[in-house]
């Protein structure tokens, strides 16, 4: 079989994204041999045989399609780690990413997080519910593997057991799949903040608001700018490295009180309103890290 000589491989179900337009443009400014490779440019058990140095998945492959289609994409994956190496963000990161597995990372490390019931039990998810609102507290219910804040809903006036279980009945088809994962709302000073982290090293920082909506993500119509502070940059990367992303935005939410709690760690996340509040490159910083990989 022949040998395709590459730099970098751009292993992806959607090349038009626009983060993804800008480091494949930067890899080519740099004179990195570059290709696209879609899960249906490979056909198995015959491997093809890239010679390159680094695979680069910047779409969730993992968390949209069929169950066969997860299950061929990771066998892809697993292949590309066999047979090139480096695969950013690790594939071990890809298969556990999701809300839940940070729940769990968070636990496990004493931080911050919500007070958070993750089940596929709807009874168990109205009991947790009913308990908070009950207190006078409020309910977020999000995807477990969603971004851009698509699918996060407050439960702040549903007090009927018929109703909330018919809501619940109803988000769990709708946005769910199947999975419940609830949060306590954590009251904050209305803004969060994205640390972009780039091979352990915080590259860039936005501070996220928006006064019509409890989400803060610009996708879903909130505002961002530069933020400078640094105070949240340790965090972010010990978070980073406990969820095993090389590449990653990390969301934190300053409480009422100033506790920063940690609500999101984005293996794919957006970034070009982050470029544009604070002005740094993040595909350079990305392409940056593929060359100290490529010339190791």
């Amino acid at each position: 079989m022949e040998r395709i000589l590459l730099g970098v491989i751009i292993f992806t179900d959607n090349p038009t994204v626009h983060e993804t337009q800008l480091v494949l443009k930067t890899l080519r400014a740099r004179s990195v041999p570059t290709k696209f490779v879609a899960p249906w440019d490979i056909s198995m058990p015959e491997f093809p045989e890239y010679d390159a140095d680094l695979v680069y998945v910047p779409s969730n492959m993992l968390n949209r399609g069929s169950t066969f289609e997860l299950i061929h994409r990771l066998l892809i994956l697993r292949e590309f780690e066999r047979s090139v190496g480096t695969v950013v963000n690790p594939v071990d990161s890809l298969v556990n990413y999701s809300k839940g597995h940070l729940t769990l990372t968070m636990e496990r490390l004493g931080v911050p997080h919500p007070k958070t019931l993750i089940t596929e039990n709807i009874d168990q998810a109205y009991d947790f519910a009913a308990g908070i609102l009950d207190s006078g507290k409020n309910v977020v219910l999000k995807p477990l593997c969603k971004g851009r804040g698509v699918g996060v809903i407050m439960l702040n006036r549903i007090r009927s057991r018929e109703d909330l279980l018919q809501f619940l009945s109803w988000y769990v088809r709708a946005h769910g799949q199947g999975v419940f994962y609830l949060q306590e709302f954590i009251p904050n000073q209305g803004y969060d903040v994205r640390c972009m982290v780039i091979d352990g090293e915080v590259v860039g920082r936005e501070k996220r608001s928006n006064p019509e909506d409890f989400r803060y993500n610009v996708s879903a119509g909130g505002s961002a700018k530069n933020f400078v502070d640094s105070v949240y940059d340790e965090l972010a990367i010990n978070v980073a490295e406990a969820v095993g992303f090389k590449i990653t935005g990390i969301d934190v939410l300053p409480a009422e009180d100033g506790t920063p709690y940690i609500l999101e760690a984005n293996c794919f996340p957006g970034y070009t309103a982050l470029i544009e509040a604070t002005g740094v490159p993040i595909h350079e910083k990305i392409v940056d890290y593929f060359t100290r990989v490529l010339d190791r």
